[in-house]
């Protein structure tokens, strides 16, 4: 069954309003990217569907074919490798992109032209950052399922991402997250509010004085 256009635009409306650490918590728990997976530049917010690209490492022909396919308002989340050693993003991606009006970049690789990123400043997160350029020697695979930071991608997966971390919602979990996400807020907030009024600690989380 095929999810409503508009109903699954409106859950990830609503999930913007949230941090990636409580999507997280709606979302079971899962779907975190390792924590090397960092953001490079100021503009470290992501809420956007993800295109898939993954690469053959040093090659980052990949990319510039998605640069020119991959929807408006969606975000490149690109298999580099897995390694710091692959670059797989630079400057002139960061222009391409912003020009197409895309979300921005996830990648377990590396970037660099680090402070062409922070000037054009729209979101990139990476595994580090690296001098090495990349070769043009192989297409990639666009639109795929893919592995990023050891959490599943496939196109379509609402990708949040803020200086806390990166996190994958399945497709067809977000409106379920979306839901998730107001109840999640609520006890945390009102988890903030208990303390502030001087609750114990131990009460507010439901823990036993010893670990007896």
């Amino acid at each position: 069954m095929t999810q409503d256009a508009s109903a699954l635009r409106y859950a990830i409306e609503a999930i913007r309003a949230y941090a990636a650490a409580t999507v997280y918590e709606a979302n079971d728990k899962l779907g975190d990217c390792s924590p090397q997976i960092r953001p490079l530049t100021s503009a470290a917010r992501i809420v956007a569907p993800a295109y898939t690209v993954r690469l053959m490492p040093g090659s980052n022909e990949g990319v510039l074919r998605a640069l020119a396919l991959a929807p408006g308002g969606s975000v490149l989340v690109i298999d580099a490798g897995g390694t710091e050693r692959s670059t797989a993003w630079g400057g002139t991606s960061s222009r391409l992109a912003q020009q197409r009006g895309l979300a921005g970049c996830v990648t377990n690789g590396a970037a660099r032209d680090l402070l062409e990123l922070r000037e054009i400043n729209i979101p990139v997160f990476a595994c580090g950052v690296s001098v090495r350029g990349a070769l043009k020697q192989h297409p990639g695979w666009l639109d795929v399922p893919i592995a990023v930071g050891d959490a599943v991608v496939h196109p379509g997966d609402l990708i949040v991402a803020d200086e806390d971390g990166v996190v994958v919602v399945a497709r067809e979990r977000i409106e379920k997250v979306a839901l998730r996400c107001v109840a999640q807020a609520r006890l945390e907030s009102d988890r903030e509010r208990r303390l502030a009024e001087g609750e114990s600690i131990l009460s507010v989380f439901n823990l036993r004085e010893t670990g007896d």
